[in-house]
């Protein structure tokens, strides 16, 4: 989440404190905390690089069909 909100503030979004405070993965409902994941990662990410983010014009559709 850092390295995304890196990027946004890289490209002179702005992003409140008050948006951020609350961010965790654990906040969506589809984690589970119990149980066993098995997860097929990118051969990118296993040597330690990020995934690619989103376009960011995908990103500005979500957001203007969210306050529609």
């Amino acid at each position: 989440m850092d390295a995304a909100l890196d990027h946004l503030r890289s490209k002179d979004v702005e992003v409140k404190p008050d948006d951020t405070v609350r961010l965790s993965p654990l906040g969506n409902a589809h984690f589970n905390v119990l149980g066993r994941y098995q997860f097929t990662l990118m051969e990118s990410v296993l040597k330690g690089q990020l995934r690619p983010l989103r376009n960011s014009r995908s990103v500005d559709q979500y957001l203007g069909s969210v306050g529609a």
